[in-house]
């Protein structure tokens, strides 16, 4: 019955405790057994595991009976009955947040998760505002409050303020050691409503809470009243309307979609078809996860599972699309492409890697389709390829993985933004970045983001100061993030999303060597930083450059013209000794022919030379 159906999600800021509290979760229901299974059980693999993070999303079905005579109170309290409870954990980083909107899609409420040590981050507070566009109910709980360096009561404070609730509807709770995790479990079924239909799909839907800011007097919480009053109704729908919230391949059973099923009904052997890809197939499997995945007869609706379609490009069964009828043509809404933000080039430090390079970056793709590669060439560096990711932690992920998973020695490219071109006119990329800091560092970061070429937007000094720019993303994606720990000395977190294109004086800087342009270190810059880029990288260059027998020139072009140089000289070869002894002996004059004709020869070596760049330069020019 959808009644006893509960979806919903938990959203936290990085290390806040997500995948720890998803254990309890877990022992608590007896979906796990608590004695054997191993640490964050969501987070299976061992980045995520060690970086404290999760990097891929990973949902649960777990059954909670009811027997405790707390409930005796409830409308909902029916001896020994039994709830279905639908978890999906999602990634914290900033980098996945189109997948965590997708998934906010799919549930009907949220725990949000606050580290007592840390308090409210940039990024929780987006997920806030998701979670309320999409009308969610969420259940604020502080984590960590065993902890001896807690501020249990200025978070909650923090929380109730923002959220604009009393403290006592604040859960405190330690994942680590099991403590009033049961309440949250109490929480979830009370609460959450049962499941319902999709807002837009459904005319007749009224959500328990508009979205957008908090207003003056408004909670954010159900009643138990509101939370049964419209939505214990079963409606039963031939038309099926299923949301895609991730996928991954799978060598025997093609692409394994996971859904929210929002309409009708899915069975084995039905024919489907994606909205969006637009491609048709037959199910050969449905089923859900415990976390692991369990054939059903059946999914219905208002469940979340799996539908195994049996295609074999991942790339047709995108995060967002819908999976309908085959007569059918509209699927649930919110479909958006995800393009990478950031490029960098990626290369084997052993040209024998390259096809081991293909392989693995196949293999990862098939668990992460938003990630982009083409193959390209580099003079210097050999055959490689070009990636595109999400941000800076997805690329790091992916190199890490590529490293340890598959064993490879890699060169990786500083990263840059994909700027669009026409013509002569460039367009850059500008991200609008939320940061929150404690008082004593506002200064130092507002001059940071000036000096960033951000543009001030909002401020709000309640409890921390929260304040909002506009920033392209060249700048974000250099050194700010470093600069922004520096300067608060770690207390300040930020969260981005992308919110246009404008158009930017800046053009293409080259690297000369001899006259003969570096691709690997050409790269598009603005007017104001480019004597600054231009005159650091020929430095650099000089310095890791080995000398040649020749002379060569390090020039930076920008706009047609040569804007930076260094020289890199020669070794002077002793062309007047010959076998131990003197060329043309005492005879001055002989001595000038012989080095005038060595000069003629340099002068030749260095125009038909071409200068070596030995691989190792630019590992240490990317590495640093």
């Amino acid at each position: 019955m959808q009644s006893s159906i509960r979806n919903f999600a938990i959203i936290a800021h990085v290390d806040h405790g997500k995948s720890t509290l998803a254990d309890r979760l877990m022992e608590m229901t007896r979906t796990i057994d608590k004695n054997r299974h191993e640490e964050q059980m969501l987070d299976r693999n061992p980045i995520s595991r060690e970086r404290g993070i999760t990097i891929k999303l990973a949902p649960v079905r777990m059954e909670y009976r009811i027997s405790n005579i707390e409930y005796r109170d409830s409308k909902f309290y029916i001896p020994n009955s039994k709830f279905i409870l639908n978890l999906i954990d999602t990634p914290g980083h900033v980098d996945f947040s189109y997948e965590v909107d997708r998934t906010l899609a799919c549930v009907e409420g949220a725990v949000l998760l606050v580290d007592a040590t840390q308090g409210i981050q940039a990024q929780t507070i987006s997920n806030i505002y998701k979670a309320l566009d999409k009308n969610l109910v969420i259940i604020p709980v502080v984590n960590k409050i065993d902890m001896p360096n807690a501020e249990v009561e200025k978070t909650v404070t923090a929380l109730s303020d923002f959220l604009r609730i009393a403290p006592e509807d604040v859960i405190r709770i330690s994942a680590k050691t099991g403590q009033n995790v049961d309440q949250i479990l109490s929480a979830i079924i009370e609460r959450i409503p049962p499941p319902r239909l999709h807002p837009i799909l459904s005319g007749s839907a009224t959500p328990p809470y508009q979205g957008g800011e908090p207003q003056e007097g408004k909670t954010l919480l159900l009643s138990k009243e509101e939370s049964s009053a419209n939505w214990r109704r079963e409606v039963v729908f031939q038309n099926l309307k299923a949301l895609i919230f991730d996928s991954y391949f799978d060598t025997h059973k093609g692409v394994i979609a996971f859904v929210r099923i929002f309409e009708g009904q899915a069975r084995r052997g039905m024919k489907m078809k994606l909205a969006v890809g637009n491609r048709l197939f037959e199910t050969t499997e449905v089923g859900i996860f415990t976390p692991d995945l369990i054939p059903q007869d059946i999914l219905k609706e208002g469940e979340i599972g799996y539908i195994v379609t049996n295609l074999k490009d991942i790339r047709d069964v995108r995060v967002g699309d819908s999976i309908i009828d085959q007569g059918k043509t509209v699927g649930v809404p919110g479909y958006k492409k995800v393009n990478p933000v950031v490029f960098a080039s990626l290369f084997p430090t052993d040209n024998g890697d390259y096809e081991n390079l293909m392989k693995a970056l196949e293999k990862i793709y098939l668990t992460d389709s938003s990630l982009e590669f083409t193959p390209m060439y580099s003079q210097a560096l050999g055959a490689g390829f070009r990636v595109g990711f999400l941000g800076l932690l997805h690329a790091d992920v992916i190199r890490e993985r590529l490293e340890r998973e598959y064993n490879l020695s890699l060169v990786l490219t500083p990263p840059q933004v994909d700027y669009k071109i026409e013509g002569d006119v460039i367009n850059e990329p500008i991200v609008k970045i939320m940061i929150i800091t404690p008082q004593e560092y506002l200064g130092g970061i507002m001059q940071l983001c000036e000096d960033h070429r951000a543009n001030f937007l909002h401020m709000d000094n309640k409890n921390q100061v929260t304040i909002e720019y506009d920033m392209p993303l060249v700048e974000m994606i250099s050194d700010f993030f470093d600069s922004l720990k520096s300067v608060s000395s770690g207390y300040a977190s930020f969260d981005w999303e992308l919110l246009r294109y404008d158009v930017v004086d800046a053009s293409r800087l080259s690297l000369l060597l001899n006259g003969d342009e570096i691709e690997e270190f050409s790269q598009i810059v603005i007017a104001e930083k480019a004597q600054y880029i231009a005159m650091d990288l020929t430095k650099k260059m000089k310095d890791l450059i080995p000398r040649q027998q020749y002379e060569v020139r390090i020039q930076a072009q920008y706009k047609g013209r040569i804007i930076a140089s260094e020289r890199l000289s020669p070794f002077r070869k002793d062309v007047l000794t010959k076998g131990g002894k003197t060329v043309g002996g005492g005879d001055v004059s002989r001595k000038h022919k012989v080095l005038e004709k060595q000069k003629e020869g340099k002068k030749k070596m260095k125009m038909v030379g071409k200068v070596e760049v030995p691989k190792e330069v630019f590992m240490k020019l990317f590495n640093k």
